[in-house]
C-alpha cells in the first residue's frame, strides 16, 4: 500500500480526525500561524502512514519530543500546534520563573514537564507523575531527549492516600492516551497502580516547596487536593486544574469539587484569554484549564 493510500484510508476511516480538523480550523494557534499549522498538519498525515514519529520541537526555546504516530488527540495536538495546543502551556512563562519547583500531575508524555523544565533552569526542580506504563515510558524517552538532569520522574498516581488502585484507560476526545482514578461505563481497559498524596510526595523528594502545580487527571482533581493540602495552606502554589463538566456529569460526579476545595483554602479563579487572566467567579460549563491563585499571590 502507498503512502497516500495509507494516509486516505487513516483519514477515512476515522470521522474523528475531521471533527478535530474542524477544531484546529477554529483555533488560536492556527489563526496565529495558519501556513506552519497547515504544513505540519499534511506532514503528520504522512507520519502516521509511515508509521513514523519524528523528533520535533515543542517551543522556540528548544525542547524536543517524540510523539506516537497515529491520530490520537495528543499526538495531533503537539505536533500540529506545539505549545500553542493549550492557552496555559503556551502561557507557562507566566507561572514559572527560573528556580520555580513545579509538579506536573497528569504528566502524560510530557509537554509541560518538557517547558517548565527549560523555564525553571538548572536551580529548578520539576517532578512529573505519570501512573500511566506506557505514558510514563514515553516521557520519560523525552526527558533522556533533552538531557533534563531537574525532572524526577513518580510512576505514581497522585491521590487522597497512599497504597494501589485501578488506573483506568479513559476516553477524553477518542484519546485513549487519557488516565484517571475514576471509571465509568465506557471505561474499557485499566492497570493496577501505586497511589500517594502529594503531602507525602514532598516529604519523600524533600522538596523545599512548591511553586505551581499543573493537574490533567480526568477529574480526579478532588483527591489531589485532598492529599495537598498540608502543602497547599504553607506556599500556596499557582494551580492549573482541567474542568471537563460533561465528564464528571456522565460519571456522577460534582462538577465543583476541586474548586470548591480550593476556594475554601482561599483561592481566587482566573481563565486565560489571549494571553491575559480573566478572573471569574463560577465554575465554567465547557471543557478548558482554570488557573487559582491564593488570594495573596493574585494579580492585581
Amino acid at each position: 500500500m502507498t503512502a497516500s493510500t495509507s494516509t486516505a484510508a487513516a483519514t477515512s476511516a476515522s470521522p474523528a480526525f475531521f471533527r478535530r480538523l474542524r477544531r484546529l480550523l477554529a483555533h488560536p494557534g492556527f489563526r496565529a500561524e495558519p501556513v506552519p499549522v497547515l504544513a505540519r498538519a499534511a506532514l503528520w498525515l504522512g507520519c502516521v502512514a509511515l508509521k513514523r514519529s519524528p523528533r520535533f520541537r515543542l517551543t522556540s526555546g528548544g525542547e524536543q519530543l517524540r510523539v506516537p504516530p497515529d491520530l490520537r488527540y495528543t499526538s495531533v495536538t503537539s505536533f500540529v500546534l506545539r505549545d500553542w495546543s493549550e492557552p496555559e502551556l503556551r502561557e507557562l512563562d507566566q507561572f514559572v520563573a527560573p528556580g520555580a519547583v513545579f509538579i506536573d500531575a497528569g504528566a502524560n508524555i510530557g509537554l509541560y514537564t518538557l517547558k517548565a523544565a527549560r523555564l525553571a533552569g538548572p536551580d529548578g526542580i520539576v517532578v512529573a507523575v505519570e501512573p500511566g506504563t506506557v505514558a510514563a515510558d514515553r516521557l520519560a524517552a523525552n526527558v533522556a531527549l533533552n538531557r533534563f538532569a531537574t525532572v524526577r520522574l513518580v510512576r505514581k498516581a497522585l491521590s487522597d492516600r497512599n497504597g494501589t488502585a485501578v488506573l483506568h484507560h479513559v476516553s477524553a476526545g477518542g484519546d485513549l492516551q487519557a488516565f484517571s482514578l475514576l471509571g465509568d461505563s465506557a471505561t474499557k481497559e485499566g492497570e493496577e497502580v501505586a497511589t500517594v498524596t502529594l503531602d507525602s510526595l514532598v516529604e519523600e523528594l524533600n522538596l523545599p516547596r512548591i511553586d505551581c502545580i499543573k493537574m490533567d487527571v480526568e477529574g480526579a482533581e478532588p483527591m489531589v487536593v485532598e492529599g495537598a493540602r498540608r502543602s497547599l495552606e504553607r506556599w500556596h502554589p499557582t494551580i492549573l486544574f482541567e474542568v471537563n463538566s460533561a465528564i464528571l456529569h456522565r460519571r456522577g460526579e460534582r462538577t465543583d469539587g476541586c474548586w470548591d476545595r480550593l476556594e475554601a483554602m482561599g483561592y481566587r479563579f482566573w481563565r486565560l484569554e489571549q494571553g491575559r487572566l480573566v478572573s471569574i467567579t463560577t465554575v465554567p460549563a465547557d471543557f478548558c484549564n482554570v488557573v487559582a491563585m491564593h488570594g495573596g499571590n493574585s494579580p492585581s
